[in-house]
């Protein structure tokens, strides 16, 4: 989790909904004490190594359906998650809680292949960032993609993660904006080789 929250510190869909540092870190831990507890559980993590200074999460798009009992038993509501939400407001928590709703609804526009690999939340501690630990971790992923015959889609929202993406062999599948929380996400999809040699 350290790792996480010291690579997302400036997690762009948070900084307009939260101006105030403070309440913008304990809303992303919330959200990644959320999000990490389903996919670890329905999906699998992975770093380069056991000191885990960067991650990255994956999980078949067939179980990414979010429905309250699943997030229940993957522990999205444990007593970790319960401390940080706890010290949100009432308004604060209606703000995060729209933040995400507004994400999946805009999401729901664009056209995504089924099935496939999501990637979420590749993150690199910053003390080891832009030293080609992300880069090398997303190379393995794809690796994987390539041996299991299945695309990889994220999104991300700035210039230069679409860089990094698209020099790994990604490419750009669909956009949205939030006018209301100032985000913009680009989706991106990574086709795997052996997917395509067999359409030859």
């Amino acid at each position: 989790m350290l790792t996480y929250l010291s690579a997302f510190e400036s997690y762009p869909k948070l900084i307009q909904a939260f101006s105030d540092k403070k309440t913008r870190l304990l809303a992303l831990e919330a959200t990644l004490r959320y999000y990490t507890a389903f996919d670890l559980r329905y999906g699998s993590g992975f770093s380069l190594d056991e000191n885990v200074r960067e991650a990255v999460l994956i999980i078949h798009s067939d179980r990414m359906k979010y429905t309250f009992l699943k997030h229940l038993a993957a522990g999205s509501y444990g007593k970790e998650y319960r401390a940080v939400i706890s010290k949100l407001s009432k308004e604060e928590k209606q703000t995060r809680a729209a933040l995400f709703e507004e994400l999946d609804r805009l999401e729901a526009t664009v056209d995504i292949p089924r099935p496939h690999i999501y990637a979420d939340f590749l993150g690199v501690a910053s003390e080891y960032q832009h030293q080609g630990r992300g880069r090398k971790l997303m190379s393995q992923v794809c690796r994987y993609a390539d041996q299991i015959g299945l695309p990889i889609m994220l999104f991300t929202n700035t210039a230069d993660d679409i860089k990094f993406y698209q020099s790994l062999g990604f490419r750009i599948i669909g956009e949205t904006s939030s006018e209301r929380f100032g985000f913009v996400n680009t989706y991106m999809l990574y086709e795997s080789s052996v997917r395509e040699d067999r359409s030859l």
